[in-house]
């Protein structure tokens, strides 16, 4: 999500995780893995805790613009649109039954397919998750498959040979497919979710891929309350992935479907405010999660650099104390020069 002033959104309401408050003159503090509930948040994502809830969720095809403005701005380096676009496919949130695509939001980010909608869910919530597949463009079978929350096999999504007809993992074009969570204590945290259908092969020639509608932008980020933590003044949705087929003129390394700065999210905070970071990552790569004049505490140490494997999180907050210009990036420096990287704008 780009330049959006969260301080309305999450004032007042209660997050996950207990932070400890440490001295200095930079006041940072670790956080589990949490963030604040939105009591006036769009719906269908409103419920109250322990409710049950409903949630549409839509596969689309699209074309995507990986660098729109065509710069590299670190190096300089320019594309034109054929170089950096290609066919996509993502997740996109609804309105009860199908009605419209949900308006972009605090509560739920850009709501422009990659990354997927947030899913803001309580401890308590049971949660029925409409999935319609609507991938005009491929025509492929998909799934959602989530992590953290509790399911039973017919809420799985994974597809898998030797069981090709098991409810839910193969959606068709066209079909829809509801599946159930329950939200535990155990789920709260900052979770992943994905497409998990059929393997598909998206090199022409070349033997099906796992996951490989996933490589192409379905994923998105869960996040459960915990109602123990102080609320987030600012809070920063970022998902690394990495994309390469062969309408594209490189591999390219994103943030939230985009590359290079200017390109990527440009995240906004002022000096006294909490500042709350949720780094998801999914695919074959390792990341290494940074932020330039900034550090903070992390299970017991102050880090400003974090390591992610794939399908993984970190959540992490410090009250803002350092106004400037500033980067964030993945410190691998392939990475980084594909174009993981973006801005982190801080005003006195």
């Amino acid at each position: 999500m780009g330049e959006i002033d969260r301080r309305k959104f999450l004032r007042g309401a209660a997050v996950s995780g207990l932070l400890g408050t440490v001295g200095g003159s930079a006041l940072v503090e670790g956080l589990t893995d949490s963030r604040a509930s939105a009591a006036d948040a769009p719906a269908p994502f409103t419920a109250a805790p322990g409710k049950t809830r409903e949630v549409w969720i839509q596969a689309d095809s699209f074309r995507r613009n990986l660098v729109p403005n065509g710069v590299d701005g670190m190096m300089g380096t320019t594309y034109t649109k054929d170089q950096t676009s290609y066919w996509a496919l993502g997740f996109r949130a609804y309105s009860p039954n199908f009605g419209a695509p949900l308006p972009a939001s605090d509560d739920i980010g850009a709501n422009d397919g990659i990354p997927g909608p947030t899913l803001r869910l309580n401890v308590g919530d049971t949660v029925k998750v409409h999935f319609r597949n609507n991938d005009s463009h491929f025509k492929y079978a998909h799934s959602l498959h989530p992590h953290g929350v509790f399911y039973d096999p017919a809420s799985d999504g994974a597809w898998l040979a030797t069981d090709p007809k098991k409810p839910g993992t193969a959606v068709a074009f066209g079909d829809r497919y509801t599946y159930t969570w329950k939200v535990l204590r155990s789920s709260v945290g900052t979770w992943p979710y994905h497409d998990h259908s059929k393997p598909e092969s998206i090199f022409h020639g070349t033997p099906p891929m796992p996951e490989a509608s996933a490589t192409l932008g379905m994923f998105g980020v869960i996040v459960v309350e915990d109602p123990k933590a102080p609320a987030a003044d600012r809070e920063n949705v970022v998902f690394l992935h990495d994309i390469y087929v062969p309408a594209l003129s490189q591999q390219f390394n994103c943030v939230n479907g985009r590359a290079f700065i200017d390109n990527t999210p440009t995240f906004t905070a002022r000096v006294g405010e909490r500042v709350r970071w949720r780094v998801a990552t999914l695919g074959d790569n390792f990341h290494v999660f940074h932020v330039h004049g900034h550090r903070w505490e992390y299970e017991g140490r102050y880090d400003d650099s974090l390591l992610l494997g794939p399908a993984s999180t970190v959540t992490f907050d410090y009250i803002e104390d350092n106004p400037g210009d500033w980067l964030y990036h993945c410190h691998v420096a392939m990475h980084m020069m594909g174009g993981m990287i973006g801005r982190y704008k801080v005003i006195a």
